[in-house]
């Protein structure tokens, strides 16, 4: 079977499997839900201190969801609350196939391990890559409501550079992902259950910035340790889909960043890069070497 082939069948799999309707469903979800508190908020009178310091009225909030900033911040959201969904995603297309039995069938009806395995990660990939431009439909959906709301829609913004911006700030965001999604789906694989990926994957996203800022309180030899942690690592990257003033960033401002001695970006982009390539390095020497064609899945 060709790895085409291959991916068809993974994406069919996937396509008719609950979870990726439900994780489609809590994406759009979010976006709309998150668009409609901030839109709420604006109509407020009065200000409030972003993570800067400055002071911001809430009727600023309204230009940032306007059409021209609407992508960024729908990657915002993306590459905060979506990546939980994509490593759930992950786990449990590279999991399940243990739960269900079928491990053994794919890998003796496949033209060898690595393909089936590449194919499947792949597949998964792009369906989460597939979910993050609908996110951003969406929102450009929803901005282009309150930006006709409040004085008509314009497209003039549009321009060549403007496209060029959006589709950096798309590639950061799945880049940053990437190792959450890698590191879900290697677990699986290692773990042979979708328990293991999201225990794996959830854990980190959620503890290693709390051990990060511990270890910076730590000082002395601890301190310079997250920098060197994914999350250290793609918050640089990340930090670079600018914002409109006001918005929240649902994570550490550039000042702070900087006062952290973090990395550069290259310098980042090279980290979270090794860590992809090690995440499925482990997953696919152990699914190339362990016996799955017997009853045990040892």
């Amino acid at each position: 079977m060709s790895t085409r082939h291959l991916m068809a069948v993974e994406f069919f799999k996937l396509r008719k499997r609950m979870m990726t309707w439900v994780v489609t469903l809590l994406t759009v979800g979010l976006i709309v839900l998150l668009y409609s508190v901030l839109w709420s908020i604006s109509g407020r009178a009065g200000s409030f201190r972003d993570d800067q310091g400055f002071r911001i009225a809430y009727s600023e909030l309204r230009r940032g969801l306007f059409l021209e900033a609407g992508v960024p911040f729908a990657l915002q959201i993306v590459a905060t609350f979506g990546t939980l969904l994509a490593i759930i995603l992950a786990a449990g297309a590279a999991g399940s196939e243990y739960a269900w039995g079928t491990v053994r069938l794919m890998a003796t009806a496949s033209s060898g391990r690595l393909r089936l395995i590449t194919a499947r990660f792949i597949v998964v990939w792009c369906i989460i890559a597939g979910l993050t431009v609908l996110a951003v439909v969406i929102a450009m959906g929803y901005s282009a409501v309150i930006t006709e709301y409040y004085g008509g829609a314009t497209f003039d913004f549009m321009t060549a550079g403007w496209f060029k911006d959006q589709g950096l700030a798309l590639g950061r965001t799945l880049f940053v992902m990437t190792p959450y999604i890698a590191l879900a789906f290697a677990a699986a694989v290692v773990g042979r259950s979708t328990l293991a990926g999201v225990g794996a994957g959830l854990g980190v996203a959620f503890l290693e910035p709390l051990i990060s800022g511990l270890m910076r309180i730590g000082g002395g030899r601890w301190e310079q340790v997250p920098n060197y942690l994914i999350s250290a690592n793609r918050n640089v990257v990340l930090i670079q889909n600018k914002l409109p003033r006001g918005l929240p960033t649902f994570g550490p401002s550039a000042r702070d960043l900087q006062e952290r001695g973090s990395n550069s970006v290259e310098e980042a982009s090279v980290i979270l890069a090794l860590y992809i390539v090690a995440f499925l390095a482990l997953a696919f020497v152990v699914y190339r070497r362990r016996d799955i064609t017997s009853g045990t899945n040892a």
